[in-house]
């Protein structure tokens, strides 16, 4: 007898609701291209987020499960995002490169409708134990999803200043050469600022895995750092 072939999973119409929030989110889509503000759109497409489920049967807040992400390139077709029949392959390729940048903007601002919405469930018991049920709190449902509770824009933002940071104390350090000098006065600030952001991305999580002698090392150079700031603050007094 012939194996049995696997039954298709379900196509994203199955789930209730569904075509409703698509006949809202195609008007949407035109606009988000035009004017490059995706935020609208976004938040219709996050109502998919708590109809489709995840493979526990909990909500799919990451949109990774297979419906999900049928439903988003139906979202495209049916916006007209799609390479007419029998396209070259230049056009093709040009349509799936629109597509993936469409795809990637709303994904970014999904990010910080996700982050609003699970930050909310704090204010929402019975939502929450109603389409979370195991979880008690909003870090709870953050951590089971493993989302940061920042959205991508915010993380990028932070990466990028603590670069740039990185970049302006080794820049000054480069012309600070020698074992007298000094950061010139009309760096300060900038000095001052960048040391700051370049502190606050350190965390806990930072020192995790360090071997003891490293760490005890790092310790005791923190706290010569903190010695040295706090005479750098009272010497402002």
């Amino acid at each position: 007898m012939p194996p049995r072939k696997k039954a298709a999973a379900p196509g994203w119409q199955a789930v209730p609701g569904t075509q409703a929030v698509m006949d809202k989110a195609v008007p949407l889509v035109a606009p988000a291209r035009e004017t490059r503000d995706f935020g609208p759109l976004a938040k219709v497409v996050f109502e998919t987020a708590l109809l489709f489920p995840n493979s526990k049967g909990l909500p799919d807040l990451r949109r990774e499960s297979y419906a999900a992400r049928q439903w988003m390139s139906a979202l495209l077709d049916a916006a007209g995002i799609k390479a007419p029949p029998m396209s070259p392959k230049e056009v093709r390729e040009a349509v799936a490169k629109d597509r993936q940048s469409i795809l990637q903007s709303i994904r970014d601002a999904l990010s910080p409708v996700r982050v609003d919405y699970v930050t909310s469930l704090d204010e929402r018991p019975e939502e929450m134990a109603e389409r979370f049920p195991g979880l008690s709190s909003a870090d709870e449902v953050f951590a089971y999803y493993k989302i940061i509770p920042k959205a991508q824009s915010t993380i990028r933002t932070e990466n990028y200043h603590r670069r740039a940071a990185l970049q302006t104390i080794g820049a000054v350090l480069d012309v600070a050469a020698g074992d007298d000098a000094v950061v010139p006065p009309a760096r300060t600030a900038e000095v001052v600022q960048s040391v700051r952001r370049t502190v606050a991305a350190l965390a806990p999580a930072s020192f995790e895995g360090l071997d003891p002698a490293t760490t005890e090392r790092l310790r005791e150079e923190l706290r010569e750092t903190r010695a040295v700031l706090l005479a750098l603050e009272e010497s402002l007094s």
